[in-house]
């Protein structure tokens, strides 16, 4: 895992677990390019390696009432993860 990757995951961790995904590509670099074939070509943005990996998951939230894209990183991933990122 790369230092960026690390990085992502202990800026979503900070915040609960989840961020909304304009935040994440704001700060970690946007996922354009990345496609959904990863078994022909791996993604080359750090979301987008977290997320084939099944570390982060990127979806939509309903939001003070609005739809919007986030990235998580799953329940039952955050306890662990959060002391291996000590």
């Amino acid at each position: 895992m790369t230092e960026e990757e690390r990085e992502l995951l202990k800026y979503l961790l900070q915040r609960e677990g989840w961020s909304r995904l304009n935040a994440v590509t704001r700060k970690f670099e946007s996922m354009e390019g990345d496609g959904f074939f990863w078994n022909e070509m791996d993604p080359e943005s750090p979301l987008g390696n977290l997320w084939s990996r099944a570390l982060v998951m990127v979806g939509k939230a309903t939001l003070k009432g609005r739809r919007c894209k986030i990235a998580t990183i799953p329940l039952e991933l955050r306890e662990d993860l959060g002391k291996i990122l000590e």
